[in-house]
């Protein structure tokens, strides 16, 4: 039912390959992957006008159609059932049923088509909960239409997609949750925590040092606490450590 697309990194978007699959078609324009047939679509949202806005934006996307659109969560499960679609993108806050329950319901399902979430806010047990549920994607809703469009071409290959600083590398905590960063040195007090959010920011340790008004020495013992304590092997991994402890947000 699903044509696969090539895996292309935009510029700041960050996706994880999945397998093509034998025999499928390739081809390659420039830095987007290429879809190859018609990924159909449908949108869920509890705002007319969020919805009206996204099916208008589609119109101009070739090789994407939009066959329907939802209110709420049951009305979403609904046309799942009647339309053969490859991707569902919803909002995690929809009435009756909300995006989770719905998830829960669709992946009982023969043919469940790939989930795209939206939310209005990080939230990091939700987002969590969504992939464990099956979800292939998570966007803020503050992302652009280029970012969405992106992630839905993403998902309908099999990839995987998480927006924001460590993308793929955070998500893949979320697919396979026997991975994790734990605290084995001991809790990080209120400096380390300074200093790690700032890492995690993209600051060099230098910069960091600046911020918080301490000697480069000071700062890279700093470094090198955080790094024992979390066991930590590069700034990725502190950047797991600081979105799930609300230290930074997506």
């Amino acid at each position: 039912m699903r044509e696969i697309l090539e895996d292309k990194r935009d510029a700041g978007y960050i996706g994880v390959t999945g397998p093509i699959p034998e025999g499928s078609q390739v081809r390659s324009l420039g830095t987007q992957p290429t879809i190859l047939s018609e990924i159909r679509v449908i949108v869920a949202d509890e705002r007319k006008l969020f919805r009206q806005g996204l099916l208008a934006l589609f119109t101009t996307e070739r090789g994407i159609l939009v066959v329907g659109d939802a209110a709420d969560g049951a009305e979403a499960v609904n046309l799942v059932l009647t339309q053969n679609i490859d991707v569902l993108v919803l909002d995690m806050d929809l009435p009756i049923l909300d995006g989770l329950a719905v998830a829960e319901r669709i992946r009982r399902m023969s043919d469940p088509p790939e989930l795209v979430f939206l939310a209005g806010r990080h939230n990091e047990t939700m987002m969590r909960e969504a992939f464990l549920l099956g979800a292939r994607a998570y966007l803020l809703k503050s992302c652009d239409f280029k970012e969405l469009v992106f992630a839905i071409r993403k998902v309908a290959s099999g990839d995987y997609y998480l927006s924001g600083p460590a993308g793929h590398e955070v998500m893949l905590d979320y697919v396979n949750p026997g991975v994790s960063s734990p605290e084995d040195g001991g809790p990080l007090t209120r400096r380390e925590k300074e200093m790690c959010r700032l890492l995690s920011d993209g600051f060099s340790t230098k910069e960091a040092a600046e911020r918080l008004g301490i000697s480069p020495k000071t700062a890279e013992t700093h470094r090198a606490t955080i790094m024992r304590k979390l066991r930590a092997r590069n700034v990725t991994d502190l950047v797991k450590y600081s979105l799930r402890n609300g230290l930074i947000k997506l």
